[in-house]
């Protein structure tokens, strides 16, 4: 007999009560096979009606319960959720769950189960392992819709997926909205073997919340005060249920040095990823790591391109507010209850220019880890994938000590809050950079940062420059790619933190040419005149010439101690450290990769 403890609650403003048992459950990811121990706690959170199905219908509960559209008693069913009462709800089948279950660490956790092109919701218990989503070639019946309005703090969604049982034909539409972050209200509309009849409920229910039709959906146009479709991308899905094996497959063994294995794991780590967008707000339970657009996220864009035009111009009324209203109901934003801010400066427009930036690269990173081959070990494949030959340095290796001494001595003064030491040195050497390399002049190797979610991107597809979507102002110098002469200015956006102590920085040589050299911003400075070839942002702080190293190719490593240059802006503002940039990638050539540790002070 289960001993497990067990809590009944008697929800308030209604006739039922839920008995639920509190036994601890294991998640387990089925993809990766990662498993880990959940607990059931009791929620405060009040339970909401369920919404009247449609007289032609029978709505069925999350928990598998079903209820006529008299409304007449029926027992539910579900291991462990005891229901009683003239409208049955199930554990999820009502606003707000009952129970919420919790990991270790007390933030929300949930089982997707892959079948087909589109998970189906894993809200939806009473289908989620009985069933797939409906698809005929490419037209998936799967649509999150999303919209949000500033002015009456509306943040929300609304979640359309048409059902088809796996073994036998038996249809159902699942409707779930409420606003961003809450599991909200839904509702299970049964409709038997008549396929004709759940695409009609779909695609009414599609036209009724975007006032588009589905047949058109591929040339959707927003409407005023109606959803929005979040375009997604389901070729990274496997369109044929593979059978699972009756004996266990057995992990090839990797061919990988265990350092190259270490990386390789770093990098394509899907949890690393999930923790990066939550910290910037995104919401990754409506719209799938991986699974957004390139489309989308350039809609994005063009919605911050809106938005800095205004703040240029001091235009804070309404126009402001439609360009956020469009950007967070393109790009979800979970902000719980709280009203969606109002992007007011430009710095905040640079921290959600960061948050495209890292979607398009984790959207790389995700179709690298999900096409990984079956027949390889995972971690080879997805090495493989990269098409970015490393190899580990060892120590003894002269150019070893050439950048341990580079990292240390460039660390600017300011950056004080902690030091960096050397884990591991890979050197690089993609094929395609080296074959498309221009060669200017005036070669040096500098510095690159960037967040644990970008180097799958980067190293498969190098540096890249923002789109012309992307608005300028965010970049201090135009649109291009930024280095630094002072290893901790670029460590710096590995944003690392006492809690995430690992970073990854680039060393790459870069052919600067002719330097056009700067001293305040210049939004334009991409527009380089004829002869010019790079910008130089002039620094207060620079690494002594005088101490620069030449390698045996002639790229001037500038790893001198940091000193007074003697520049000064007398129009204002003096940049602390110099600043490097290019705007084509074909005068970059990525050379060592560091593995570092950060040690706070």
């Amino acid at each position: 007999m289960d001993k497990s403890p067990a809590v009944s609650i008697k929800v308030r403003d209604a006739e039922y009560t839920v008995s639920l048992g509190l036994k601890p459950w294991q998640q387990t990811n089925e993809e990766t096979g990662f498993s880990r121990n959940v607990t059931q706690v009791k929620s405060d959170a009040v339970a909401a009606p369920v919404s009247a199905p449609s007289a032609s219908a029978t709505m069925v509960t999350a928990n598998g319960s079903k209820v006529k559209a008299n409304g007449s008693k029926v027992k539910a069913s579900g291991e462990g959720v005891k229901v009683t009462n003239g409208r049955a709800a199930g554990a999820s089948g009502s606003r707000n769950k009952s129970a919420a279950v919790k990991d270790e660490r007390g933030k929300s956790v949930r089982t997707v189960v892959l079948k087909g092109k589109a998970p189906v919701d894993p809200e939806c218990t009473a289908k989620l392992k009985v069933a797939h989503v409906y698809y005929e070639g490419n037209d998936v019946y799967d649509v999150m819709l999303n919209q949000t309005n500033l002015s009456n703090n509306n943040n929300k969604y609304y979640l359309i997926q048409l059902l088809e049982d796996d073994q036998r034909r038996q249809y159902s539409v699942w409707l779930r909205w409420g606003r961003v972050g809450a599991k909200g209200q839904n509702n299970l509309v049964a409709c038997g073997p008549d396929l004709d009849e759940a695409k009609e409920i779909f695609t009414k229910k599609f036209s009724d919340k975007t006032k588009n039709d589905w047949a058109s959906r591929r040339n959707f146009e927003k409407i005023p005060g109606k959803y929005d479709m979040v375009k997604l991308d389901y070729t990274t899905e496997s369109c044929v249920e593979q059978k699972k094996p009756t004996k266990p497959v057995k992990t090839p063994e990797s061919k990988l040095h265990p350092k190259l294995q270490s990386l390789v794991n770093l990098i394509c780590d899907v949890k690393t990823m999930e923790d990066a967008v939550l910290e910037m707000k995104y919401d990754a339970e409506k719209t799938p790591l991986g699974k957004l657009t390139q489309d989308q996220i350039k809609a994005g864009y063009t919605a911050l391109k809106k938005i800095d035009k205004c703040i240029r111009k001091g235009d804070f009324g309404r126009t402001l507010i439609e360009g956020c209203d469009e950007f967070y109901t393109r790009i979800p934003h979970n902000f719980g209850m709280q009203r969606p801010p109002v992007i007011r400066t430009k710095e905040v427009v640079k921290a959600k220019m960061n948050l495209l930036e890292t979607l398009a690269d984790i959207e790389v990173a995700m179709k690298i880890i999900k096409s990984a081959s079956t027949t390889q070990n995972p971690v080879d494949s997805q090495y493989q994938s990269l098409n970015c030959p490393l190899q580990p340095m060892d120590g003894s290796n002269p150019m070893f000590k050439v950048i341990e001494e580079y990292l240390k001595n460039t660390h600017a003064a300011t950056h004080n809050q902690y030091s960096m030491k050397i884990e591991e040195i890979y050197s690089i050497d993609k094929d395609s950079e080296k074959q498309n390399f221009k060669d200017l002049g005036n070669r040096k190797l500098l510095w690159h940062g960037s967040r644990l979610t970008n180097w799958v991107g980067i190293l498969s597809q190098g540096l890249r420059i923002a789109p012309p979507e992307a608005p300028s102002t965010g970049y201090m110098f135009g649109k291009g790619i930024y280095f630094a002469d002072m290893s901790s200015k670029s460590a710096n956006y590995c944003f690392p933190s006492r809690t995430k102590q690992t970073g990854l920085v680039l060393l790459c040589e870069v052919s600067l040419g002719k330097e056009r050299e700067l001293l305040a911003a210049d939004y334009n400075a991409d527009k380089l005149p004829p002869g010019v070839h790079s910008v130089k942002g002039m620094g207060k702080v620079a690494p002594d010439p005088q101490q620069t190293h030449v390698m045996e190719d002639g790229t001037m490593v500038p790893l001198g101690k940091g000193g007074d240059t003697g520049v000064r802006n007398p129009n204002g503002f003096t940049l602390n450290y110099n600043e490097f940039v290019v705007y084509d990638t074909k005068q970059i050539r990525m050379r060592y990769l560091l593995k570092v540790k950060f040690n706070f002070k």
